[in-house]
């Protein structure tokens, strides 16, 4: 199925479910009251917080540090088993 028959089977469906709610002014009327209510519940979750800055953490500098000796000292595993195979 191309994009264009999706998109115009989306479109016949949105038109039939409008023409459906039209309807039944009731079932829409607690269609909206149960998304009222679901946003309700979902502004009452709760949600941890970050805390960005720790003072015991590293500095950048030490980060990089490290990470720059770690390049230097480096082997990849083809060159570790071309070794064992010396």
């Amino acid at each position: 199925m191309n994009a264009s028959k999706f998109f115009a089977a989306v479109a016949v469906f949105a038109i039939a479910g409008s023409a459906a709610a039209a309807d039944l002014p009731a079932a829409s009327a607690a269609a909206t009251a149960a998304a009222a209510n679901a946003s309700v519940a979902v502004t009452k979750l709760n949600v941890p917080t970050v805390t960005i800055g720790n003072p015991q953490a590293r500095t950048r500098a030490e980060v990089r540090g490290e990470a720059v000796e770690f390049v230097k000292n480096h082997k990849t595993a083809l060159a570790i088993l071309l070794d064992h195979a010396k």
